[in-house]
């Protein structure tokens, strides 16, 4: 799998594109209920060659969507730089999975509720990302986001087809 930090990611996306990000984003709130459901408990607080595990994975999104509300926030107020992000998350395996997937679920729904807020003027306002180090509109960081759950995604699919395959 390609690591997150190895990919090459470019910006400028169309602003006619942003609902079909937007649909992307929504849909992971389905795909991850989806993965976890029937997935034992040990399963899903299990590391995989000591990286994060699903629990920690799906926790990360739901800190990068805290995240990302607030970079939406500087966009429009076309800070200079927008806010760093989360690289190692809260201990979430001693939480329930409902209490997980409840956290990333709200902090989700908060996103695409400001998203679609926006007026086509604020969609174009932009800042700097601190790691990449290349101006970003709303919409891109959409695509960003959207990218990002998949690599997520990716990795729990990971996870639980090597932890529940029969020995």
């Amino acid at each position: 799998m390609l690591l997150w930090f190895e990919r090459h990611l470019t910006f400028d996306r169309p602003i006619e594109m942003l609902p079909f990000y937007l649909e992307r984003l929504n849909g992971t709130m389905a795909r991850i209920k989806e993965k976890v459901n029937r997935i034992p408990n040990d399963v899903l607080s299990s590391k995989l060659n000591d990286k994060w595990s699903i629990k920690q994975n799906i926790g990360h999104l739901a800190e990068v969507d805290e995240i990302s509300n607030k970079r939406i926030g500087e966009m429009i107020s076309e800070a200079a730089m927008l806010s760093p992000a989360v690289f190692e998350p809260k201990d979430y395996n001693p939480w329930p999975i409902e209490k997980v997937v409840a956290l990333f679920y709200k902090n989700r729904k908060l996103n695409l509720e400001k998203y679609k807020s926006l007026s086509l003027h604020e969609l174009h306002k932009s800042s700097m990302h601190p790691r990449l180090h290349l101006k970003m509109t709303p919409v891109d960081l959409a695509w960003f986001d959207a990218e990002h759950d998949d690599h997520h995604l990716v990795r729990i699919n990971e996870i639980i087809e090597t932890l529940t395959q029969p020995l």
